[in-house]
Formats: structure tokens, C-alpha cells, sequence
């Protein structure tokens, strides 16, 4: 197949492009060279904004297009306009933001979605929602039978560049005591995704032509699980609960996988149904081997997640 990645040198796709190449399809990328421009300079690049340069695109026929790094229409609707005919499957990487109620069970693909009109492209935590079901429509209504859309929960692994998880995998690598979120209800459940199993599925299920729409999430364990998975030392875990965290000024540096519990999120955390993901095939390797991957190449990394080592004693003198 020939296949054509919009990004690919970030995370997500960075490693739909190593999919793609370990199952001998040939492989182009489109991006503005920014990003980690020193990666696979072996395979063909064209360069260009999404937004200016969609054209440059259109001058081929493609098996498959890739998109990974649309966060509004108008960066989708130039590539739309230039490649509707032009590939025979279009996917495209959303969300589980997209989904308005956590209260009443966890969501499945058919779920009610948010439905305001976003105006503004910018991208917060307000709109970063409904403006990927804004992404979904227009590549639904532009490729029909031929859009694949993945919602993925948290993707975690190497080459991460939120640190959400690297924080556990950093943190968890080191003996003694470490202060865990959500210390009144430890057995609450969280959900991830290895951007490894995904990007091998999502690879598996274009070849298949499969289209349609999918969570890409791993089956949920318990906060208290995902810790003890993560470790690779021993550790005294030392729970805090809601009211604290809550009450503590931790700016950007909150807990990652954490929310507190409250009748909008009652599970305390973002956590969809898989099922028809993993009827299609989806599978997922051990946290164990995700988390010592994250490790070893964050080793030494500055993260950008999780509190800071004085916002953790606090945390611990406090008990």
C-alpha cells in the first residue's frame, strides 16, 4: 500500500509511519519539517503547512491517508478539499473528549457527542472537544464508507510528549514512598493505550479495509493496580484523597489519570467501552513492559506532568 502520514515524527504518528514500514507498505510523509525533523530521513518527505500547502498532496493517488495532528476544521478542510478523491481510506486520530456524558455509563461509540459549533480554532480544554466532532463530521460527510475514525483514551508509552504516564514510569522506578491520587476511592478504574498496539491495530485494520468508528482504550484496572503494575522497585504508596488534591494549588502540574469524583465523572476518570475495538482485533501488551519502556527512554527526562518533587512532600508530610 501506498500510504500517505500528515505529522509522523511526533508520538502517534511516529509510529503508525514504523507500522506501516515493518508491514512493507511504502510510506510518505507530509509536515513542516519542525518536529523531530531528523527521523526517517530515509523516506520520502513533502513539506508544507496543512493549512497553505494541502495541494502538494493532491498531485498523487494514495491506498491510505493518515491524520493525525487535525485539531480543528480549518486545519482539515484544505487536505479534505485536495485528497476526497484522491485515497481510498481516510483515518483520522479523535478523541474520547468527544463524548458529553460520563454519568450515565461508559460512553460507546454511539454515545451522545458535544454538539455546539466551535467559531474559533483555538484549542483548549473547552473546545478541544467539540471541535474533533466537528473534525469527525466534515471526514465522515467528505469519505462516507471510507473514514476510519479512532477515539483513543490516553496514549502512553515512548516518545510521549505530555509525560502524563512518564510521570508514574519515572516516579514508580524509585523506592520508597510515593504519594497516589484519589486516596477515598483507590479502587476507582483508569484506561491507556500503548501508541505501540495502537499503531500496529490501526495499521492491521486499513489493510483490512476496515472503516467505522472505535475507542482504541485498554480494559480499565483499578488506580491501586496500575500502580502496583508500574512499579519496578519497592514502593509505600501513600493515598491522598479528593478533597485534598483538590485543595491544593497545583496549577498545570496536577496528577495525571487523576479527576476527582463528582456526579459528572463518577468514576472519577475518563473510561469508555472497548469491546468493539477488541472484537476487531485490538490487543494490549502487559503494563509492565509499557512502563519500562517509558523508563529507559525517559531516562533523565524533565517532565512537564504530575507535581513536583516539593509539591509531593508536601503532600507526604501532611500524613
Amino acid at each position: 500500500m501506498k500510504i500517505l502520514v500528515l505529522g509522523g515524527t511526533s508520538f502517534v504518528g511516529r509510529y503508525l509511519v514504523e507500522a506501516a514500514e515493518k508491514n512493507g507498505h511504502e510510506v510518505v510523509l507530509f509536515n513542516r519539517g519542525k518536529t523531530n525533523s531528523e527521523v526517517f530521513k530515509h523516506l520520502r518527505h513533502i513539506q508544507g503547512d496543512r493549512r497553505q500547502d494541502a495541494h502538494l498532496v493532491g498531485e498523487e493517488e494514495w491506498d491510505a491517508v493518515f491524520d493525525t495532528c487535525a485539531y480543528s476544521p480549518q486545519d482539515l478542510q484544505p487536505m479534505l478539499d485536495v485528497l476526497k478523491n484522491k485515497t481510498k481510506t481516510y483515518m483520522f486520530i479523535s478523541t474520547i473528549s468527544v463524548y458529553d456524558d460520563y454519568k450515565n455509563g461508559r460512553p460507546h461509540e454511539s454515545s451522545s457527542k458535544f454538539t455546539q459549533h466551535i467559531e474559533t480554532d483555538e484549542v483548549t480544554g473547552a473546545t478541544y472537544g467539540p471541535l474533533k466532532v466537528m473534525c469527525e463530521q466534515l471526514v465522515n460527510d467528505t469519505f462516507n464508507e471510507h473514514a476510519l475514525i479512532i477515539r483513543p483514551c490516553i496514549v502512553v508509552g515512548p516518545h510521549d510528549p505530555t509525560d502524563r504516564f512518564t510521570y508514574y514510569a519515572q516516579k514508580l522506578g524509585v523506592a520508597g514512598k510515593v504519594a497516589v491520587p484519589g486516596g477515598n476511592e483507590p479502587h476507582r478504574k483508569v484506561q491507556w493505550i500503548d501508541v505501540r498496539d495502537m499503531a500496529k491495530w490501526i495499521v492491521q485494520k486499513v489493510v483490512e479495509g476496515k472503516t467505522g468508528t472505535f475507542n482504541v482504550a485498554s480494559n480499565p484496572v483499578s488506580m491501586n493496580e496500575f500502580i502496583d503494575e508500574i512499579a519496578s522497585v519497592d514502593i509505600e504508596k501513600v493515598w491522598v484523597s479528593d478533597d485534598v488534591l483538590e485543595s491544593a494549588d497545583l496549577g498545570v502540574r496536577r496528577y495525571p489519570f487523576w479527576m476527582p469524583i463528582s456526579k459528572d465523572f463518577p468514576e472519577g476518570f475518563f473510561v469508555v467501552e472497548n469491546q468493539h475495538a477488541v472484537d476487531n482485533g485490538l490487543t494490549f501488551r502487559l503494563l509492565t513492559e509499557t512502563a519500562q519502556d517509558t523508563r529507559d527512554w525517559a531516562l533523565n527526562r524533565e517532565l512537564k506532568a504530575g507535581p513536583t518533587p516539593q509539591q509531593e512532600q508536601a503532600f507526604l508530610k501532611n500524613k
